[in-house]
């Protein structure tokens, strides 16, 4: 075959396709109700989110940051886990649709209470002081979240609830332990 016939052919094999996609049904319009929003699996170290916030806050509670309310801290989970620890899991979600918020905190202010002995617990650390959790600050645009967590040692087992503080936001009072 020669090179014209072999464009002749491709080029007729293409015309074709084009006219066999266009003359198909385009597919059936979904209705304009918006979808449900995905649920958030809260992770270690999984990573930020970027996708616009539209659900209302979800989880054990929230709380407004201090210096923006369209800052919100959502508390996920507190539980006991292996290890006689207390894993403690929240997302700092930006609910602006146009603006940033810079969000900061001092390492002082992520801690639990435990009312039932009167205790404040800072969050643990490893055999070289590096400190167990996955926290982030700085800018956080329009519509993005931040999963984070932490590990703190456990209350005693007598003790069922729990108050828990994340720096810049509001306490979360009378959180119930999960076993």
């Amino acid at each position: 075959m020669t090179a014209k016939r072999i464009v002749f052919v491709a080029a007729l094999l293409l015309g074709a396709a084009g006219l066999i996609a266009c003359s198909q049904q385009a597919p059936p319009q979904q209705s304009a109700a918006p979808a449900p929003p995905a649920q958030t699996s809260a992770a270690p170290a999984a990573a930020p989110s970027t996708a616009p916030i539209t659900a209302a806050p979800t989880g054990l509670g929230s709380a407004q940051y201090n210096l923006d309310p369209d800052l919100r801290c959502d508390l996920m989970e507190v539980k006991r886990v292996s290890g006689n620890a207390l894993i403690v899991r929240w997302r700092v979600v930006n609910t602006s649709t146009s603006k940033y918020i810079d969000y900061d905190f001092s390492w002082e202010d992520v801690y639990y209470i435990d009312p039932a002995e009167n205790k404040k617990y800072g969050f643990l650390t490893d055999a070289e002081g590096n400190r167990i959790l996955d926290i982030k600050w700085g800018r956080i645009n329009a519509g993005q979240q931040w999963l984070a967590w932490a590990k703190f040692p456990a209350p005693p087992p007598t003790s069922t609830k729990v108050s828990i503080s994340v720096g810049g936001f509001a306490p979360f009072e009378d959180v119930p332990v999960a076993q």
